[in-house]
Protein backbone atom coordinates (compact mmCIF):
# COMPACT_ATOMS: atom_id res chain seq x y z
CA UNK A 1 0.00 0.00 0.00
CA UNK A 2 1.38 3.46 -0.63
CA UNK A 3 2.10 6.12 1.72
CA UNK A 4 -0.89 8.16 0.94
CA UNK A 5 -3.00 5.25 1.04
CA UNK A 6 -1.45 4.03 4.82
CA UNK A 7 -2.35 7.89 5.92
CA UNK A 8 -5.78 7.96 4.54
CA UNK A 9 -6.62 4.12 6.28
CA UNK A 10 -5.33 5.13 9.68
CA UNK A 11 -7.00 8.33 9.38
CA UNK A 12 -10.61 6.55 8.52
CA UNK A 13 -9.38 3.70 11.75
CA UNK A 14 -9.16 6.92 13.53
CA UNK A 15 -12.09 9.08 13.20
CA UNK A 16 -14.27 5.45 13.25
CA UNK A 17 -12.75 4.57 16.56
CA UNK A 18 -13.94 8.23 17.86
CA UNK A 19 -17.48 7.29 16.62
CA UNK A 20 -17.58 4.53 18.48
CA UNK A 21 -15.70 5.85 21.77
CA UNK A 22 -12.90 4.25 21.38
CA UNK A 23 -10.99 7.47 22.35
CA UNK A 24 -7.24 5.41 22.99
CA UNK A 25 -7.52 3.21 19.92
CA UNK A 26 -8.53 6.45 18.01
CA UNK A 27 -5.63 8.99 19.49
CA UNK A 28 -2.93 5.75 18.67
CA UNK A 29 -4.27 5.78 14.91
CA UNK A 30 -4.68 9.82 13.82
CA UNK A 31 -1.18 9.76 15.54
CA UNK A 32 0.23 7.54 13.31
CA UNK A 33 -1.42 9.37 10.44
CA UNK A 34 -0.41 12.66 11.42
CA UNK A 35 3.50 11.61 11.96
CA UNK A 36 3.56 9.70 8.37
CA UNK A 37 1.74 12.89 6.21
CA UNK A 38 4.86 15.03 8.01
CA UNK A 39 7.51 12.81 6.96
CA UNK A 40 5.64 12.83 3.82
CA UNK A 41 5.84 16.72 3.72
CA UNK A 42 2.25 16.65 2.61
CA UNK A 43 1.49 20.37 5.11
CA UNK A 44 -2.27 20.86 4.10
CA UNK A 45 -2.95 17.36 4.96
CA UNK A 46 -1.53 17.58 7.83
CA UNK A 47 -3.65 19.92 8.87
CA UNK A 48 -6.81 18.73 8.52
CA UNK A 49 -5.30 15.15 10.54
CA UNK A 50 -4.23 18.01 13.17
CA UNK A 51 -7.65 19.27 13.10
CA UNK A 52 -9.40 15.49 13.24
CA UNK A 53 -6.81 14.80 16.23
CA UNK A 54 -8.21 17.74 17.75
CA UNK A 55 -11.58 17.20 17.46
CA UNK A 56 -10.68 13.56 18.97
CA UNK A 57 -9.25 15.28 21.84
CA UNK A 58 -11.86 18.11 22.86
CA UNK A 59 -14.67 15.24 22.81
CA UNK A 60 -12.68 13.91 25.40
CA UNK A 61 -12.41 16.86 27.57
CA UNK A 62 -8.92 17.73 26.58
CA UNK A 63 -9.89 21.58 25.56
CA UNK A 64 -6.07 22.82 26.36
CA UNK A 65 -3.99 20.15 23.98
CA UNK A 66 -7.07 20.28 21.56
CA UNK A 67 -7.02 23.50 20.86
CA UNK A 68 -2.93 23.56 20.79
CA UNK A 69 -3.80 20.77 17.60
CA UNK A 70 -6.20 23.23 16.13
CA UNK A 71 -4.00 26.15 16.41
CA UNK A 72 -1.14 23.97 14.34
CA UNK A 73 -3.51 22.85 12.09
CA UNK A 74 -4.15 27.04 11.38
CA UNK A 75 -0.97 28.12 11.23
CA UNK A 76 -0.17 25.49 8.58
CA UNK A 77 -3.48 26.43 6.49
CA UNK A 78 -2.40 29.97 6.55
CA UNK A 79 0.66 29.38 4.81
CA UNK A 80 -0.10 26.56 2.77
CA UNK A 81 -3.63 27.87 0.92
CA UNK A 82 -4.38 31.23 3.27
CA UNK A 83 -7.30 31.98 4.88
CA UNK A 84 -10.00 32.72 3.01
CA UNK A 85 -11.15 29.16 2.60
CA UNK A 86 -13.79 26.67 4.26
CA UNK A 87 -11.06 24.76 5.90
CA UNK A 88 -9.79 27.80 7.34
CA UNK A 89 -13.29 28.69 8.56
CA UNK A 90 -14.03 24.99 10.04
CA UNK A 91 -10.65 25.10 11.81
CA UNK A 92 -10.69 28.26 13.13
CA UNK A 93 -14.60 27.29 14.71
CA UNK A 94 -13.20 24.48 16.47
CA UNK A 95 -10.08 26.01 18.19
CA UNK A 96 -12.77 28.68 18.87
CA UNK A 97 -14.95 25.87 20.63
CA UNK A 98 -12.00 24.65 22.38
CA UNK A 99 -10.74 27.75 24.05
CA UNK A 100 -14.61 28.31 25.20
CA UNK A 101 -14.46 25.06 26.55
CA UNK A 102 -11.54 26.55 28.66
CA UNK A 103 -12.84 29.26 29.94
Amino acid sequence: MCAAREIGALSKAGMAAMAEGNYMNAEFMMHQAIRRAERLGVDTYTAKLKNNFGIILNLQGKKQEAAGYFGEALTTISRTIGTENKLYRVIEANLHDAQAGQA
